[in-house]
């Protein structure tokens, strides 16, 4: 019995993580780009285990080409605890090309657990 419950709060708890980081992140600053390609960040497992949600503020610049270059954390809550996760997704989102570099951008991301 302990095995079947262990069981079903582990695939409940695979489910519910990566569900809570669909919901949109709160509003993006900077210069307009189109979005092509937007990657949700993975919710640490340390974190998720432990119940920790938190936020991540990311500034960052779009090259031409429309991939994130130079992003990095401005900003966390908890400090640490998810700025690698932020950070990997971000610089895997591509935009759409423009003529030129913009920098300016600005993004915070929020690490929440379902409920």
């Amino acid at each position: 019995m302990k095995k079947q419950i262990l069981s079903a709060l582990v695939c409940l708890s695979a489910i519910a993580a990566p569900v809570a980081l669909t919901a949109p992140a709160a509003a993006n600053t900077g210069p307009d780009r189109e979005a092509v390609e937007l990657v949700a960040p993975e919710y640490p497992r340390g974190a998720e285990r432990r119940g920790i949600e938190g936020t991540v503020r990311i500034e960052y610049s779009i090259n031409a080409d429309g991939q994130v270059v130079n992003a990095q954390v401005v900003e966390a809550n908890p400090a640490g605890v998810f700025d690698r996760a932020a950070l990997s997704a971000i610089e895997n989102w591509r935009f759409a090309p423009a003529a030129a570099q913009t920098d300016g951008h600005s993004r915070e991301l929020e690490f929440r657990l379902s409920r």
